[in-house]
């Protein structure tokens, strides 16, 4: 069975893991509403934070594998919630820190699937403008299956 100690540490991994990963999806949900709203300038701000949280949730990670790798734990969602159901059940604490931790992992996910799928519909916008100012200017480049100029 695992020490106390170490159990309590990697409590302490999942709490911080827990913590910055609500910072980052709330950095997410006002990336969102930027996006939604256009505000670029505000988009700029929170990608500087978003990469320290991301850079942050990349250590606390790579700090909680290496303690479940030392316990020759597989590093699957299954595997790790059966390990911490069995070695750690008089403790049911961490195993609801784990779930809570998995459910904000799937949050984060869909929000930033989210946030991608305004970015390409905007870009999409974007390519279409610029190709008709260039068309506009008489830059036509695109034909049509008959020789015939269109957007």
């Amino acid at each position: 069975m695992t020490s106390p100690l170490y159990s309590s540490n990697f409590t302490s991994v999942l709490e911080a893991e827990k913590s910055t990963l609500g910072k980052f999806i709330e950095i997410l949900k006002k990336e969102e509403d930027a996006l939604v709203q256009g505000k670029i300038e505000e988009i700029d701000h929170l990608s500087s934070n978003k990469s320290r949280l991301i850079e942050k949730l990349i250590q606390i990670d790579n700090h909680r594998n290496e303690y479940l790798q030392n316990q020759g734990i597989t590093l699957e969602k299954r595997s790790i919630s059966d390990w911490l159901e069995k070695q750690l059940s008089n403790q049911p604490g961490i195993q609801t820190l784990w779930n809570e931790l998995l459910v904000q992992a799937e949050i984060a996910q869909k929000i930033n699937h989210s946030n991608g799928l305004i970015i390409s519909t905007h870009l999409q916008h974007n390519q279409r403008a610029f190709a008709a100012l260039h068309c506009a200017a008489g830059n036509v480049s695109l034909y049509g299956p008959k020789g015939q100029t269109y957007i």
